[in-house]
């Protein structure tokens, strides 16, 4: 069995898709867009711009724009000229990624089931979610996801709200952003005694928990205080699995790559490994959603990455993902696939059945 083990479906743009308003939603996909490498242009002259016509880089505060659609692309304007980024990939003609289109890429390619996560810039969507799994049980499941700066101001509320969605058919886990945790203004780490309430509700439901790590509260500054920032994610949530061992763990989106990539090299400090000394933390591969604007299918750049990944974490416990359908902005959804069937040479068979579906069927409890 063959399985993605990190893909999206999510409504379109004008829809609330489970904030109060659209306006709410528009709020957190311009979050997101500031902060986000692909790059900016102008659209009467696809002129080169930056994300400073979305936001002030000096005080991160989020200028007031207006957006809309331009030939299937999302716009806003800013100082009297109206700016873009291919955020979502040019297949997304309509602003949206239903289930069907999912079934579809995947029929294509030929993966059995994939795992749908979510972040806040694409709705709050347990609901929905939940909806295109049921629609399509034998090959979608789908993580919950509970508000993360809002967790702690009632974390026995969230962690009921949360078991009431693990219940759910076709609920595989529960994720969490460590980055939208901070963003709620947060200064307490995660794993802190305001949100002990809420991970001894979410390990009394015995599912995988998946988390999403971003630098903490470095804020995005300079390179050497992002990747401490990162490494002390990696202690919280070193602390975390000690307090809850029995619960399986997965590290979203695989390492940061960019992060210590220095040319076409990665550097990788000896701390980053200590993480996966617990047997329960598994570790997805999702090389070409951060580096595809970097390298070229198929990637060789990033082989001596999965080397690592394999030495120091364990094939039987690395997992396939790709982000589709964003990962359509540098690659076809073969390629994702083909890069550990027909490459990666040092990969033995078993090695590459793990990766590509073994192991997410046994995280995920699916027998492959």
């Amino acid at each position: 069995m063959i399985i993605d083990g990190h893909a999206y479906c999510f409504p379109a743009r004008d829809e609330a898709a489970g904030y109060p308003s659209a306006d709410e939603r528009w709020h957190e996909f311009q979050r997101e867009l500031s902060g986000h490498h692909q790059p900016v242009w102008r659209v009467r002259d696809r002129a080169p711009a930056d994300n400073s016509t979305l936001i002030d880089p000096e005080t991160k505060e989020l200028h007031d724009v207006e957006f809309a659609v331009h030939r299937n692309r999302f716009t806003w304007d800013y100082q009297g000229e109206t700016y873009t980024k291919q955020y979502y990939p040019p297949m997304l003609y309509r602003g949206d990624a239903p289930a069907e289109l999912l079934i579809t890429e995947m029929d294509y390619v030929g993966i059995d089931m994939a795992l749908l996560h979510t972040s806040p810039q694409l709705g709050r969507l347990n609901d929905y979610l939940a909806d295109a799994v049921s629609q399509y049980p034998d090959r979608l499941r789908w993580l919950v996801n509970i508000p993360e700066a809002h967790i702690s101001d009632d974390p026995d509320a969230a962690a009921a709200e949360a078991g009431r969605w693990l219940s759910t058919d076709g609920a595989a886990g529960y994720q969490f952003h460590t980055k939208f945790y901070y963003l709620g203004g947060h200064t307490e780490p995660w794993d802190g005694e305001s949100m002990r309430p809420f991970w001894d509700g979410i390990a009394a439901q015995g599912l995988p928990v998946y988390f999403s790590l971003g630098v903490g509260q470095s804020g995005g500054r300079d390179r050497g205080e992002n990747q401490e920032g990162y490494l002390n994610e990696h202690r919280i949530l070193q602390r975390w699995m000690e307090r809850y061992p029995d619960l399986t763990v997965v590290i979203t989106h695989g390492l940061n790559w960019r992060l210590f990539l220095d040319g076409d090299r990665f550097d990788f400090p000896d701390a980053i490994w200590r993480t996966f000394d617990a047997p329960q933390c598994h570790l997805q591969l999702l090389f070409v959603i951060q580096l595809g604007n970097l390298f070229e299918y198929p990637w060789t750049e990033t082989e001596s990455a999965l080397r690592e990944c394999v030495k120091h974490v364990g094939a039987e416990r690395l997992i396939y993902g790709t982000d589709m359908p964003m990962v359509a902005r540098f690659s076809t959804y073969r390629q994702t696939l083909d890069y550990y069937r027909r490459h990666c040479d040092f990969l033995s068979e078993s090695e590459r059945g793990s990766i590509i579906g073994g192991t997410a069927a046994r995280v995920m409890g699916i027998d492959a």
